[in-house]
């Protein structure tokens, strides 16, 4: 009798061990096909076949981050995306951006989290990731009407504390506007039991009311540093100046100079601060534009 529990107790295992094994060379499967069909993206030779392939790309994403180890699966090996988690490990994005030939680009992105109480990954697909809008750092989004970037660091914020049903989080990011210029975005994402919000009335900024996120425009092929000094609790970005001072206003002709402005976090606001001081040798260190396998071209 003791025999027969025994050889039922190994059975059972190797069967539960060969489930696993099987559920994690699936999920290597699945990452070795998103290689193999983000590569064909970026081979692709026009924007027809290019918008088809990341539409191929895009179905095999959304089941791979429904998988049951793809929150702990990470995704840094697929060329040319951005998988970033958050410092409290709550979340996780895969965020992706779609390049045309005319310079002007789509954004993609998935939001994942692990909810405790349910015991299952969720997923979010944030929507409509491009667009042309005026008045957009004033305006609120959601998951279905998202302003589009390429994001490349998450900062917690501490405005997640004023109700405990909310995590608040910076953002930072790029977006290839078109030919002629880009930018750079501090936004907010504030996740609830009802979805995520894009945007919050969190910045003090002297120059325009009642900003939900900041956005720096600047020349194409200028390089634009914007990051997050933890040390300091401030996000410090170069200051932008016309090539000449006929072209003032005109964005796309604006360029860094060797100063730099911030956003300090003070009384429950990200306050806007000019000409601040780095200390020296900090400026590559801290301030470099984002790395390139977050896809900043």
């Amino acid at each position: 009798m003791i025999t027969r529990i025994l050889l039922c107790c190994l059975l059972f295992s190797s069967f539960f061990l060969s489930a696993e094994d099987g559920q994690e060379m699936s999920m290597k499967a699945k990452l070795k096909q998103l290689v193999e069909l983000r590569q064909k993206v970026l081979d692709a030779e026009n924007d027809k076949d290019r918008i088809q392939a990341n539409a191929e790309f895009l179905m095999f994403m959304r089941d791979a981050l429904n998988h049951p180890n793809s929150f702990i699966t990470d995704f840094d090996t697929i060329p040319m995306i951005g998988d970033m988690r958050s410092g409290d490990g709550y979340f996780r994005m895969v965020n992706w951006n779609l390049p045309f030939d005319d310079q002007t680009n789509r954004y993609y992105c998935f939001v994942q989290y692990f909810d405790k109480k349910e015991n299952i990954n969720k997923v979010i697909e944030l929507k409509r990731g491009y667009r042309d809008l005026e008045g957009e750092y004033r305006k609120i989004f959601s998951e279905k009407d998202w302003y589009g970037a390429l994001y490349y660091k998450i900062i917690p914020s501490k405005a997640s504390g004023r109700k405990k049903r909310k995590r608040a989080y910076m953002l930072l990011g790029w977006d290839g506007k078109d030919q002629y210029s880009s930018l750079k975005v501090i936004d907010v994402m504030t996740i609830t039991k009802r979805g995520l919000k894009f945007g919050d009335d969190i910045f003090d900024y002297p120059y325009e009311s009642k900003i939900k996120r900041f956005i720096i425009e600047y020349k194409a092929d200028a390089s634009v540093s914007m990051n997050y000094d933890a040390k300091r609790k401030r996000i410090v970005f170069n200051h932008l100046v016309p090539m000449q001072p006929d072209l003032e206003g005109l964005y796309e002709f604006y360029i860094p100079v060797l100063e730099f402005d911030a956003f300090e976090w003070r009384k429950r606001k990200w306050v806007f601060v000019e000409n601040v001081e780095l200390k020296a040798g900090t400026k590559d260190r801290i301030y470099n534009d984002p790395p390139e396998p977050q896809n900043i071209r």
